[in-house]
């Protein structure tokens, strides 16, 4: 284009067009054509180009696509209705001509171009991995800017550029972005397409169509580059390399059996790496060494035993992957170095997915007596990267145990007998216990009263049996024999609400009270080496003060069973009644008397209950809920009373007194006060 049309091209800026400024958007067939090639020249020609004189079919042009001869309209002019273009004969077929016309154009703009923008190049392959899944990577080449050197026309849609660097670039022009595989395969040299499918290109001058170009090219689609092969192979490594990072890869996967299913092909991987591991890292995490044993006893508890050493992390040498060892051939044998509680030794190490161990290896294992650990990595949790599963296979407690280890097998040895030795004990306890509470039945289904005959009948017979034992030594198993029925007899009455039958002041070596009471029911001598009542009484009568407390049973006794006395010996009991008598009415403590045994001994000797229940001894002031109150708080405002008594208490001490003499009595004992009149 020489620069007198550039010339003419600047004054398109000049058009006026008459008629609405916003007119709605050409359809299809009201779009016009600025463009013709020059019939003489062959060039292109810009509608702006021509001048008056060259309207009409003056200007010698046809059109781009179709090689018809166009007429000119508005050519050269400033003011016009339609802005001037290019029209084909009346009834020429043109459908198709502004599109293939701006095809034209931009490979004709193309070829004046000196700098290109090629878009980026993107690649992507896809493996399938061991299980089945398809892993899929890209790559990408990115943009660059490059320079024209040459341009030939093909034909009118596409056309060769070359480049500085000597490299081909085929551009081709169409109206979809849609690709035929066969044809980028069948294609020589690499090739980019440019979608060119809008008729106003063939309307627009040209530096509207250089950017339109540019931006054509930017968005260009590649049906072949020089890169591909390489790119291609860039991204199958990329996408094993995924494959390979989600463990579902083997390099040397040709020496794996045939017919193999994806699942187990990408165990044999995962077990195969797990190994790998171990022998690469040197170190593993070693799970609890644990057991516990449980036992149940003859009444139902569970007793437990159990040891523990908490499992560590311990380093591993002279790693060695499947050397046979006697009938197994472990998937790793190695050494562990020593860490607390865990000492150096060999381990045996088997990795399992779905290959369970049974019992007929596991028996195998154990044989050899070494420390043999499982690591199950089927319980190692789904996918997962490498490191991660160097991690689960190193770090983790997951999917460990132990299929063997010797100290294990002692600490159970151990445990089990110490557990048996405390089932036995605890069932030597309960069966005590059971034949205790089977024993206490039996006793509660004998009444009382009969228990309380039989109770005195023991007594008896042990006390004739004692005595007759100091001329004969050979008695004492009998005598033995006869207290252990005191004992059971005891054990009847204790569990009828008898307690204080059982103890030892009542009868026996220690004490004989109930030995005195049946002397003088009895009228004769009882645990003694005496013959009469008036004995045994008399020898009551130069007991220590210790024993004194219990005269008033004793006199008690005399007077319910009256053994036999003489006059005499009537008054000398007569008058220790009356010394007794007078020793607790001053409140000497001498003979007074615990009432611990008077219920038992009322049922025993059911004569003297009324008397003991009269005791002497009655309940204290504070045991009846009543203040004792001051003598002359108590008598005051009342008249005194010369024939009646009154009581009077101080702690478990009571006394009566003649109502005439209980306010000086009581003036002269500070802490004694009236309990009743």
């Amino acid at each position: 284009m020489n620069p007198s049309d550039q010339d003419q091209l600047a004054s398109d800026s000049q058009w006026i067009v008459s008629g609405p400024k916003e007119a709605p958007p050409a359809e299809h067939g009201d779009l016009v054509m600025a463009w013709a090639r020059d019939r003489a020249t062959g060039e292109p020609r810009y509608i702006g180009e021509l001048r008056v004189q060259q309207g009409g079919k003056r200007c010698n042009c046809e059109c781009l696509s179709c090689s018809l001869p166009l007429v000119a309209v508005n050519a050269g002019k400033l003011t016009f209705v339609k802005r001037p273009h290019f029209r084909h004969p009346e009834g020429a077929e043109k459908d198709s001509c502004a599109v293939l016309t701006a095809r034209a154009l931009a490979l004709d703009v193309l070829k004046g171009t000196d700098v290109l923008k090629l878009p980026r190049r993107r690649q992507s392959r896809r493996v399938a991995g061991l299980s089945g899944q398809y892993y899929e990577a890209w790559v990408e080449l990115p943009a660059e800017r490059v320079h024209v050197r040459d341009f030939t026309f093909k034909d009118r849609v596409s056309g060769i550029l070359t480049l500085d660097d000597g490299r081909q670039l085929r551009v081709e022009l169409t109206g979809s972005l849609s690709l035929d595989p066969a044809h980028a395969a069948s294609t020589p040299i690499p090739t980019i397409r440019l979608v060119v499918d809008d008729p106003d290109i063939a309307a627009m001058p040209p530096g509207e169509i250089r950017k339109r170009l540019q931006l054509l090219v930017e968005g260009a689609t590649w049906c072949a580059h020089w890169a591909d092969e390489a790119l291609g192979q860039e991204a199958e490594a990329a996408a094993q390399g995924i494959a390979r990072d989600a463990l579902d890869w083997l390099e040397d996967s040709d020496d794996l059996p045939e017919g193999l299913s994806p699942e187990v092909r990408r165990e044999t991987l995962l077990h195969r790496k797990a190994k790998e591991i171990l022998e690469r890292e040197k170190r593993v995490r070693l799970p609890d060494l644990a057991v516990e044993l449980n036992a149940a006893t003859d009444d139902g508890d569970v007793l437990s035993r159990s040891f523990s050493l908490p499992g560590r992390i311990v380093s591993l040498e002279s790693v060695t992957l499947e050397k046979p060892l006697g009938r197994i051939r472990p998937d790793v044998l190695a050494y562990t170095v020593a860490a607390p509680g865990w000492p150096a030794g060999p381990v045996l190490v088997e990795i399992t997915v779905t290959n369970t161990i049974n019992g007929e290896r596991l028996e195998r294992i154990r044989s050899q007596n070494l420390p043999a650990l499982e690591i199950d990595i089927s319980r190692m949790g789904g996918v997962v990267t490498e490191a991660e599963f160097t991690r689960l296979v190193v770090e983790e407690h997951a999917g460990k145990r132990w299929l063997h280890h010797p100290r294990l097998a002692d600490e159970t040895v151990r445990l089990e007998r110490d557990l048996a030795a405390t089932v036995d004990e605890e069932n030597q306890v309960i069966s005590a216990l059971f034949e205790r509470d089977a024993r206490r039945r039996a006793l509660r289904q004998v009444p009382v009263e009969r228990w309380a005959a039989q109770y005195l009948d023991a007594v008896l017979e042990h006390a004739t049996l004692r005595e007759r034992m100091e001329g004969d030594a050979d008695l004492r198993p009998v005598v033995e024999q006869a207290f252990n029925r005191i004992l059971e007899c005891a054990d009847g009455l204790s569990m009828h609400g008898y307690p204080e039958a059982q103890d030892r002041d009542l009868y026996g070596w220690r004490g004989n009270i109930l030995e005195r009471i049946l002397s003088l029911k009895l009228d004769r001598a009882v645990g003694y080496q005496l013959n009469t009542a008036w004995q045994v009484i008399n020898a009551l009568l130069q007991e220590g003060p210790h024993h004194c407390q219990w005269h008033t049973l004793y006199l008690i006794a005399i007077r319910r069973y009256s053994p036999t006395l003489t006059p005499s010996q009537a008054e000398k009991v007569a008058a220790w009644r009356s010394k007794v008598w007078r020793s607790l009415e001053v409140c000497e403590r001498t003979y007074e008397r615990s009432r611990k045994y008077d219920r038992m001994l009322s049922l025993l000797f059911p004569e003297m209950a009324d008397a003991l229940a009269k005791s002497l001894v009655k309940p204290s002031a504070e045991a009846t809920g009543r203040d004792p109150e001051t003598p002359a708080k108590l008598l005051r405002g009342r008249p005194p009373q010369r024939d009646g008594y009154v009581e009077v208490g101080y702690r478990n001490s009571r006394l009566r007194l003649p109502a005439r003499d209980c306010e000086a009595w009581l003036a002269a004992n500070p802490g004694w006060a009236v309990v009743s009149e």
